[in-house]
């Protein structure tokens, strides 16, 4: 298995076999909890304009995000993985529009699959990748607002890519690295720390989001 490490936006659009999209801040966390709370689908969007547009021929859907980190005008929920845990989404279907991490989906269009992975399940990627013979595996840093790399995705990469190979990695070193970077201290500034703190939780979650391209949307992976 060949194990790459990609970053932002430009690293997505060469991203090649299964892809494993990492947005720890937040996108990867809200997309995991909406999944985990019953959502329907995540739909992933690209651009602020698209996501009102599929909002306004849906207005069912719930539509998430944020721009600066700041849920804007018109939108049901920001991104914040915390708030989402505590939602019940039964059957919801959920439009996502982010700085980063939608970004990072939808211009992946090279990749052969694509997964969202962080912290929270990375373990249960890493059991699945060990179970099933991919020859390329493409782990994507997309980082801070998709145009320049970020700590903590950069950090869950290589936790994954360690899980991957058997190696031992230094848990509180990478958490010290992760707590001083400047995407913790954008959440800090935000009054974000709740999932600040939710987004460092180690295999948390034992579910895989699967972007099913034929149909635009992310759903839960059932192996």
């Amino acid at each position: 298995m060949e194990v790459l490490i990609n970053r932002c936006i430009e690293g997505a659009r060469r991203a090649k076999g299964l892809t494993i999209v990492i947005d720890v801040f937040r996108a990867s966390n809200t997309i995991i909890t909406c999944l985990e709370s019953g959502a329907k689908y995540v739909l992933p969007v690209g651009e602020l304009k698209e996501a009102y547009r599929l909002k306004k021929e849906n207005p069912k859907a719930l539509l998430f995000g944020e721009r600066g980190g700041l849920i804007q005008k018109g939108f049901d929920f920001g991104n914040s993985p915390m708030e989402t845990s505590n939602m019940n989404l039964r059957n919801k279907e959920v439009i996502l529009t982010t700085s980063a991490g939608s970004q990072g989906i939808v211009s992946s269009k090279n990749a052969e699959e694509i997964w969202i992975g962080s912290f929270a399940n990375a373990k249960f990627i890493v059991d699945q990748l060990k179970s099933r013979n991919f020859a390329t595996v493409t782990l994507l840093a997309i980082g801070n607002e998709a145009i320049e790399p970020a700590v903590e995705d950069d950090e869950c990469a290589q936790y994954i890519k360690a899980l991957l190979e058997n190696k031992e990695i230094d848990i509180d070193k990478m958490k010290i690295r992760i707590l001083n970077s400047k995407g913790a201290d954008r959440l800090k500034r935000l009054n974000q720390e709740d999932d600040l703190e939710f987004c460092l939780i180690l295999n948390s979650h034992a579910i895989i989001p699967r972007f099913e391209r034929e149909k635009g949307v992310i759903t839960s992976y059932v192996i």
